[in-house]
């Protein structure tokens, strides 16, 4: 249901955070749900819940949540087997050369290193060994300093690089050759994404996850540096989904009843008992415009032929360059009702500058 809210005259849709980078799209939902309900909402209405793919994505997300919340639920939640991932974000585990008898079929959290002949073995991740790591160049830094796992990861990953990932024998000699008894970059856990993605890239708080009883969820402490913690699934929480919005909403009108809002791409379908109406919108990348072509359709007895008028939105009240803040409580569809009856529509913000210019209203 759309809450009611102020507004604001010319076209202003709020109540999602939204950051996109390539093929992401990050949205911050600001209503607490359950995981598996939240779940649910992001797949009805987007995709899904976010999967954090690397740094990069993970550092975009924390800048887009700063201050707007505590924790979010994101897509990582637990699987029925534990399984192996390069440290590397996207790294197949294409070629293997485990020492025999490894790897061992236990159900816990383990780290893979490499004895002195190149094999590589099992071993608790918090044991303290040197370690490689892989540079963007294809070389491999040898560092002799002993650490956990993953303090060599994070030691790694400081050096805009990330533990070794072995891709091949003649990779998997020139490592051996470095040292012995060294970290390489594979680890084991039980944690899967909920779109289906092989996303490796993990970024937990200190001694997190602890696997206590039922905590088989992912939230994002925002305010613990955006690190990662294992919960309960039947937690409240705002969640993070991805992906371009396709959800319905439903809203109550005060003179058709129930209505149902759509939104797909570049248009809205508004439906009620009595009428569908589609908006369409086309931008002017030249000018700060934006046309609408409104077409409806009625049904029943009183059913009329098809009509479209369209409407042209430009950025400004009745006095151009002037925006009106309505100190009215009212739901999206009558705003914009009472928009186009007294002013020109609900704002438009197609630029940073009428941005700040509406912040200021």
């Amino acid at each position: 249901m759309l809450l009611n809210s102020k507004f604001i005259c010319l076209l202003f849709i709020s109540g999602f955070t939204i950051f996109s980078q390539g093929f992401s799209e990050f949205h911050l939902i600001n209503v607490t749900k359950s995981y598996a309900d939240a779940k649910s909402y992001c797949r009805e209405m987007y995709t899904d819940l976010a999967t954090i793919n690397n740094f990069s994505e993970m550092n975009a997300l924390i800048n887009l949540v700063s201050g707007k919340a505590d924790r979010a639920w994101i897509g990582l939640e637990i699987a029925e087997n534990r399984t192996w991932h390069w440290s590397l974000p996207a790294y197949p585990l294409d070629f293997t050369n485990w020492r025999d008898g490894t790897p061992q079929e236990n159900d816990q959290d383990s780290c893979a290193a490499m004895d002195e002949n190149g094999k590589w073995f099992e071993s608790n991740c918090t044991d303290r060994r040197s370690f490689v790591c892989h540079s963007d160049e294809g070389s491999h830094i040898f560092v002799s300093h002993t650490k956990t796992w993953r303090d060599a990861q994070k030691y790694c990953r400081d050096l805009l690089t990330d533990l070794v990932s072995i891709q091949s024998p003649k990779e998997n000699a020139i490592v051996s050759n470095m040292s012995q008894n060294v970290w390489i970059g594979l680890f084991k856990d039980p944690w899967k994404w909920s779109d289906g993605r092989n996303s490796s890239f993990r970024y937990w708080v200190n001694s997190q996850p602890n696997y206590l009883d039922g905590q088989d969820c992912v939230t994002v402490v925002f305010k613990n540096k955006g690190k990662w913690n294992d919960l309960k699934c039947t937690g409240r929480r705002k969640f993070i989904c991805q992906g371009a919005y396709k959800g319905t909403t439903t809203i109550k009108t005060t003179t058709q009843g129930t209505a149902i809002v759509t939104y797909v791409g570049t248009h809205f379908n508004i439906t009620s008992e009595a009428v569908t109406l589609t908006i369409h919108f086309t931008v002017d990348k030249n000018s700060t415009n934006v046309s609408t072509t409104a077409s409806s359709t009625t049904e029943g007895p009183s059913a009329s032929p098809n009509m479209s008028q369209p409407v042209t939105l430009a950025p400004h009240s009745k006095t151009p360059g002037n925006f009106v803040l309505i100190q009215q409580n009212l739901t999206w569809v009558e705003a914009i009702i009472y928009c186009r009856r007294n002013y020109i529509d609900l704002i438009h913000i197609p630029t940073e500058e009428i941005q700040v210019k509406v912040a200021e209203t």
